[in-house]
């Protein structure tokens, strides 16, 4: 075994203290619930080391656990790198011995940059969401799908600069966002787009978009193909689509939007207001990714890099929703659930 994720003599010393943090129940909930030899292999399949030579990279359970610390506790790379100096909670979690040096903040940047840049965050995601499916958490009663903005920390650019950027590109000019107008109002940024299970609001799907394309663009991304009904505001509606319910055998819950000279009558309205309540489930999981994990603001200068921070913050969603779930579902008996 690889001496440097042995506990040293501090490491079992500090353990035996009595005392629990919050954080650190936190985290032990996290440890245990996720099978972690998985998302290590993804991990290093990034690894540069072998026979071409180059620097050795630090142990992929430390990069992947520090990964998830990051996401955690909405912390930059510095602010990384100081935490686990600092808090034994954090290194207990990432596997890092109280006598063992805590890699420079760069080491992690890298790391992400390279799992970023391979699509491999992605798969992180998927792995996570098949783990949970293995513990039976997604009930594929239905889909809910939706759209949040999430703005860019950058300025819009006019044509003429997009056309300057062009030729004489800067790292520090975001040119993959773009604008899009909501409710009067004009944004600058990115569309973060998600595919929740009705019932236990875990993420099925993912898809990260500039700001201008319409939400529906997407839509089919969104869909696992085993649901048994779909659920979305009126920015999903098509006529072929509601066929396509009737011919297929599923549910079709998407609202209904009046049109000009046909209004909705009282038992759209009446249908619109009952599916908007399941419909409301997927405003839980976009709250956390923005709020608990980060993802206010678009803060990174490329869409890659962008869309990686807003996977990263739905795989957190999922692995602590799916705890709490997990823990609702035991206490339904039998009797309760019919």
């Amino acid at each position: 075994m690889d001496k440097r994720h042995q506990l040293s003599i501090l490491d079992q010393w500090a353990s035996n203290s009595r005392q629990v943090s919050r954080s650190t129940k936190r985290l032990q909930e996290i440890d245990e619930w996720i099978d972690w030899q998985p998302l290590y292999d993804i991990g290093r399949r990034i690894d540069k080391t072998g026979p071409e030579g180059g620097q050795p990279r630090k142990p992929v359970r430390w990069m992947i656990r520090g990964l998830f610390l990051q996401y955690l506790y909405q912390l930059s790379d510095p602010q990384l790198e100081d935490h686990l100096i600092d808090r034994l909670s954090f290194r207990r979690f990432a596997g890092l011995p109280l006598d063992q040096t805590v890699p420079d903040f760069t080491t992690f940047w890298r790391f992400r940059e390279a799992l970023a840049s391979e699509g491999l965050v992605e798969e992180l995601f998927e792995e996570i969401t098949d783990q949970l499916d293995a513990k039976g958490l997604l009930l594929r009663q239905g889909t809910v799908v939706d759209a949040t903005i999430i703005d860019s920390v950058n300025r819009p650019l006019s044509d003429k600069k997009r056309e300057q950027l062009v030729e004489d590109p800067s790292p520090q000019i975001d040119t993959d966002a773009n604008s899009t107008k909501k409710g009067g109002t004009y944004y600058f940024g990115y569309k973060g787009h998600i595919g929740v299970d009705a019932g236990s609001k875990l993420i099925r799907k993912i898809a990260f978009t500039p700001a201008a394309p319409h939400d529906s663009t997407v839509l089919e991304d969104l869909v696992s193909e085993d649901e048994r009904s779909l659920f979305g505001d009126k920015a999903y509606g098509r006529d072929s689509l509601k066929q396509m319910a009737r011919d297929d055998g599923w549910y079709y819950g998407i609202l209904d939007k009046g049109k000009r000279g046909d209004p909705l009558s009282s038992t759209q309205k009446k249908r619109n207001k009952r599916h908007q309540k399941v419909r409301s489930q997927v405003e839980h999981p976009f709250a956390s990714i923005k709020d608990r994990y980060g993802l206010r603001w678009a803060k990174a200068k490329t869409k890659v890099r962008n869309k990686a921070r807003f996977v990263m913050a739905s795989i957190c969603w999922n692995i602590e929703r799916s705890i709490i779930w997990s823990k609702k579902q035991q206490h339904i008996t039998p009797a309760s659930a019919t």
